[in-house]
């Protein structure tokens, strides 16, 4: 029985993070970064990724570029961002380094870069507390406002 492209897409995105996770927790993390950052180069040409004006085509790009939407969910866009959830499988889930997941999210930082807009992870699964899905915010590049605070920054407070 042939797979279809989303199954081809999940065990691809599984094995990435599967790979690069465990690497994030690890003193070559610094290769997450090199590797995240390639990976979204990649995605971004093979995916025909284009710059967006609002931080709700931001999200809803953020969404197409990975093909998954179902795991990639755009909660509400109020006050110029977009709150969004991860629901995709997370080799950091339950480890207690959300340090590692800072690394491991460079992709969407990455991706987000490209199109004018900043990721901030709000609260991360690697967090044993965190259940259920990732929280993510996406505002503009030039948005200079420090109100939101990313949870590798309140777990090691």
């Amino acid at each position: 029985m042939a797979s279809t492209q989303e199954e081809k897409t999940i065990a691809f995105y599984k094995r990435v993070n599967g790979t690069t996770g465990p690497i994030a927790l690890t003193r070559a993390h610094w290769l997450t970064r090199r590797i995240a950052r390639f990976l979204a180069a990649f995605t971004w040409r093979k995916k025909n990724g284009t710059p967006q004006d609002t931080v709700s085509a931001m999200a809803t790009e953020w969404r197409r570029l990975f093909g998954l939407e179902r795991f990639w969910k755009i909660d509400r866009v109020e006050d110029e961002t977009a709150y969004a959830e991860i629901h995709f499988p997370c080799s950091l889930e339950g480890t207690g380094d959300v340090a590692a997941c800072h690394r491991l999210m460079e992709y969407d930082r990455a991706l987000l870069k490209k199109m004018g807009g900043d990721l901030i992870v709000l609260e991360s699964r690697a967090d044993p507390r965190v259940k259920g899905c990732c929280k993510v915010a996406i505002r503009k590049h030039a948005d200079a406002r420090t109100d939101l605070v990313p949870a590798h920054e309140t777990a090691a407070s």
